[in-house]
């Protein structure tokens, strides 16, 4: 166990007795370090977010089985359902199936990195599943909550992005920086003070997961401060601190997966505005102020990019990610399209990893979960920042990172099934009010705020009964 076990067991202690409105704020929180491990094992590394998620299926496991919690109510929830079902079952299956054919994994006899071996059975096998099961348990979970908002992502995506940017200035100007805390873990960390180029990593792995996370906080700002919702200053701090790691990432993920990012954020937000008849006039400005920003600043930004794209195509793990994913695509062909299993194939990017492990109904089921929550959730201005992280993770994992069940997903998704079950009629026989029969609640509690939606009334839906 590392410090950050004690921090998350306290945490999860203080949010026990009203855990349905706290354990989504908590869930939210963890996104400050989504890659530390709170307790590292060899061959397990579990993350705070894993840790409160597998406490919380426990408590919805619980709930579910006395009838209080309709799980699967909502649009969406039978493809999220089948897709689970389908991997679980290939995974079961695909390593007899396809016994000794080569894959890319990180098998010790491989010498703990990746690399080809034999495909047979592993820990990852039992691993991946496992959190993809957590996943499903907490995105069916905030889908039924009566109330939920897409500021639950603020907490967490303020603190990785203000971490990630201490470390810079710990970096560049010797600052104190708890490394102890955010390093915790087996994981392999790259070297930051390379001879070459400096490139920042911040609370995570390696620079292109701190692209993944920086890009979706820059195009949630966006959207966010289009919206007028609520905590405009802390959302636009928010895109500047995010702006400024993605600079210092050096991270081709961020550049071509952001470019991309920001485009199809705009082309959201343009649409948005055209079917309202709203906020026109502000992405006029926006456009006229980013247009001269390009034109004053374009020579800094050309080279910085051509920079940037010749350093990365010219180095070796450009190669090897070009190569694991090549072969994920030849290694799908092979299999005839059945997929390997979850967990017994790892190549760079997201797509590949999914055809090679999943198959095609796998991956078809995948993207039929996403359109769907995306598309709905993209319909109202309040979810469209919900849309826009899943978009965002979804599109830079095509271009580096095979991870899954990665937290800001998650959580995206989350919200997205929530917009997606809005005004649906809930089963009759089931209690949708928090905590009703579950505790007694208190006056002087603590209490995590429910916000409501626009045109919607806040309130403590576990507050006593007044009698009035």
């Amino acid at each position: 166990m590392t410090p950050l076990a004690v921090i998350t067991a306290l945490a999860i202690a203080c949010c026990l007795p009203d855990w349905r409105n706290r354990f989504p704020w908590l869930l939210g929180a963890t996104l400050t370090l989504p890659i530390t491990a709170a307790v590292a094992v060899p061959g397990l590394q579990l993350t705070p977010f894993f840790i409160v998620a597998l406490v919380l299926s426990l408590l919805v496991g619980w709930a579910w089985f006395r009838q209080r919690i309709a799980l699967f109510s909502w649009p969406g929830s039978t493809l999220l359902l089948a897709f689970s079902a389908w991997t679980a079952v290939i995974t079961l299956a695909g390593p007899a199936l396809w016994a000794g054919i080569t894959v890319i994994n990180n098998r010790a006899e491989a010498g703990g990195v990746p690399a080809p071996v034999a495909l047979a059975y592993t820990g990852s096998n039992v691993a991946q599943p496992a959190y993809l099961a957590l996943s499903v348990v907490i995105i069916c979970f905030l889908a039924s909550r009566p109330q939920l908002s897409t500021h639950i992502l603020l907490p967490g995506l303020v603190g990785s992005m203000g971490l990630s940017f201490w470390r810079l200035l710990s970096d560049r100007a010797g600052l104190w920086f708890p490394t102890s805390l955010v390093d915790s873990g087996t994981y392999g960390y790259i070297d930051i003070n390379t001879a070459t180029a400096y490139r920042l990593r911040g609370v995570f792995t390696e620079p292109s997961t701190l692209a993944h996370y920086a890009t979706a906080a820059l195009a949630l700002c966006l959207v966010m401060l289009y919206s007028g919702q609520r905590f405009r200053a802390v959302y636009g701090l928010l895109a500047v601190v995010s702006a400024v790691n993605i600079v210092f990432a050096q991270s081709g993920t961020a550049l071509v997966g952001g470019l991309a990012v920001l485009g199809l954020t705009s082309v959201m937000l343009t649409v948005r505005a055209l079917r309202t008849g709203r906020g026109l006039s502000h992405l006029a400005v926006a456009a006229c102020f980013t247009g001269v920003a390009v034109l004053v600043f374009f020579p800094v930004i050309l080279e910085y990019a051509s920079n940037l794209f010749s350093n990365k195509v010219d180095s070796d793990s450009y190669e090897r990610r070009t190569a694991s994913d090549v072969y994920s695509l030849q290694l799908f062909v092979d299999v005839y399209g059945t997929g390997v299993g979850l967990g017994s194939n790892k190549p760079s990017s997201l797509w590949p990893m999914l055809l090679s492990t999943v198959g095609v109904v796998g991956t078809v089921l995948f993207a039929a979960v996403c359109v769907t929550l995306v598309w709905r959730a993209a319909r109202t201005t309040t979810w469209l920042g919900a849309a826009t992280v899943v978009t965002s993770v979804v599109v830079t994992k095509s271009v580096a990172g095979s991870f899954l069940c990665e937290p800001l997903l998650v959580l995206g998704l989350a919200c997205c099934a929530h917009a997606a079950a809005r005004g649906r009629p809930q089963k009759p026989g089931y209690d949708q009010t928090p905590g009703r029969h579950d505790h007694l609640h208190h006056r002087g509690s603590l209490r995590f705020p429910v916000v409501a939606a626009p045109g919607e009334r806040p309130h403590d839906l576990d507050a006593p009964s007044t009698g009035r």
